[in-house]
């Protein structure tokens, strides 16, 4: 196949005018990058997985949630409310970054309409000589007039469901975080299959 000089010569041009574009872009994109990598660490640092983990079966069989799990949640909501520098992601994953905290965020919130007085009432829990701020579900909250217990396990069940979304959110946000630079022009395919693969889909 023959491919007249001029068109060649046209696709040359082109392709070095990108090369070069990408050039000068590319202190900008790493500048965006590092920022958004110490935002990334710092959210890390403040939402505890294995806590995340602990979470569904703290509503669903415990039926007592340690407070200071949703500390870090109500934090990060305000900033995100406010629109804080530490949550405003900037980088070539900034969509995907800010759609997982968005959901992430949410589910807290989802989770918060469950875990409120009077279907849970705020205690507190002595071990070892320490105090534990603590939500413990009110299962009286659900007595009918005949003082029997209706609708709770409903009530369980779609608590415990928010906390696990509230999992899979962090995680996606994790393998989110983990693109490479070279990735990221391919994270709308990329992701959704690395999602599948993890059981962490939408």
């Amino acid at each position: 196949m023959n491919i007249p000089w001029e068109s060649l010569k046209e696709v040359l041009y082109t392709c070095g005018s990108i090369a070069g574009v990408l050039a000068f872009l590319r202190p900008v994109i790493e500048s965006k990058l590092q920022r958004d990598s110490a935002r990334i660490e710092r959210i890390k640092s403040l939402v505890n997985e294995q806590k995340l983990v602990d979470l569904e079966r703290y509503v669903y069989n415990h039926r007592h949630v340690p407070r200071e799990i949703f500390i870090p949640f109500d934090q990060l909501a305000h900033e995100r409310h406010t629109n804080q520098d530490g949550v405003r992601f900037t980088g070539p994953s900034a969509r995907a970054l800010s759609q997982e905290l968005d959901t992430l965020l949410a589910r807290y919130a989802g989770l918060r309409e469950y875990i409120q007085v009077p279907m849970w009432e705020p205690r507190n829990l002595v071990v070892d000589g320490v105090t534990h701020e603590t939500w413990h579900f009110n299962k009286s909250a659900f007595e009918d007039k005949k003082r029997i217990p209706l609708n709770y396990a409903k009530h369980l069940d779609s608590a415990a469901e928010q906390a696990a979304e509230m999992l899979r959110a962090y995680q996606r946000f994790q393998v989110v975080a983990e693109l490479h630079l070279f990735e990221m022009p391919l994270s709308r395919w990329l992701l959704p299959k690395r999602f599948k693969a993890l059981g962490i889909g939408t």
